[in-house]
């Protein structure tokens, strides 16, 4: 008994409580996250991008003004379907004294899509610039270029992954001067219904989390956010029973698991932090924001808390 005792209060250490409940302006789907002290900042798809800032580590959230109020010149050739200047799966980092942002236009359920760059001198300041083009598909690829992911090396590498359904995550390395495709791309897993890339080191491993099943159908999403892991940033990456990604393989790092909150997806992974949207089913499904704080077993694969 009391080695049961003991296994039991193990566990319970290794999974911790998430320890903030975001209050205030929490809608929002797709999140990334940037943290800068006790500031915080989460973009997210919407209107021109949408932006969340807290000043208190999470806890209270408030919207500023979006990243854009009208669209770039380019978006009209790159995606001629796109209407106005609704945004999806951004991804927020700074890189060389600016903060960046990667982004995604496309219309639903198509692959003539494309990831576009901008940047500003402070993630909360009111002039962004137009960095262009990053990367596009169209409906002869067998990808879809949305849904970028930024993954910095040890060694000072930039990688870029991507994409959303079709033939599934794909990833490239970026110029550190440019952040535009150098070399080749290649793709790092696949499934029928996988999306939202996110890499991140952790030791001798290189880990990518992605969002499996179907986002965006409010209570009745069945996203869940699952993980594989490589020795390098280009692969293999193989799940918890050795299965390949690339043979629709991912070990289960989150999924709906109470009444509530349905279709946890969408991660962003900062530190030991896992951000990422579900459906609140007490307020009508909408999506709003989550956070979780990453633990590690004894064999090296995440661990988070479950949803009450």
């Amino acid at each position: 008994m009391r080695a049961l005792f003991a296994a039991l209060l193990a566990l319970c250490l290794a999974v911790p409580a998430s320890a903030v409940e975001p209050q205030g302006d929490t809608g929002a789907h797709d999140p990334t996250l940037l943290i800068q002290g006790d500031h915080w900042f989460v973009f997210t798809t919407g209107k021109g991008v949408q932006r969340l800032e807290s000043t208190d580590q999470g806890k209270t959230w408030r919207r500023l003004a979006p990243v854009f109020t009208q669209a770039p010149a380019w978006w009209a050739e790159a995606v001629p379907a796109h209407k106005g200047v609704d945004v999806w799966a951004p991804k927020v980092f700074q890189h060389r004294g600016r903060t960046w942002l990667l982004y995604s236009i496309s219309t639903f359920g198509k692959n003539r899509s494309a990831i576009g760059l901008a940047s500003s001198d402070k993630p909360d300041g009111g002039e962004w610039r137009d960095d262009g083009l990053v990367v596009a598909s169209t409906a002869t690829d067998n990808f879809n270029a949305i849904d970028p992911d930024l993954f910095v090396e040890g060694d000072g590498k930039l990688w870029m992954s991507y994409g959303s359904f079709w033939g599934g995550l794909r990833l490239t390395e970026l110029s550190a001067a440019t952040l535009h495709p150098i070399g080749s791309t290649r793709f790092i897993a696949r499934s029928p219904a996988i999306e939202a890339p996110t890499i991140q080191r952790r030791g001798d491993w290189v880990y990518l989390f992605a969002s499996y099943d179907l986002c965006c159908k409010g209570a009745d999403s069945t996203y869940n956010v699952r993980v594989g892991r490589a020795r390098s940033v280009t692969g293999p990456y193989l799940d918890r029973d050795g299965k390949d990604l690339m043979d629709a393989g991912g070990t289960q790092v989150l999924a709906a698991s109470g009444a509530r909150w349905k279709g946890p997806g969408h991660q962003d992974v900062v530190g030991d932090w896992l951000v990422h949207h579900a459906y609140d089913t007490t307020r009508g499904g909408k999506p709003h924001l989550r956070f979780k704080r990453l633990a590690w077993s004894d064999d090296g694969w995440p661990v988070v808390a479950q949803e009450e």
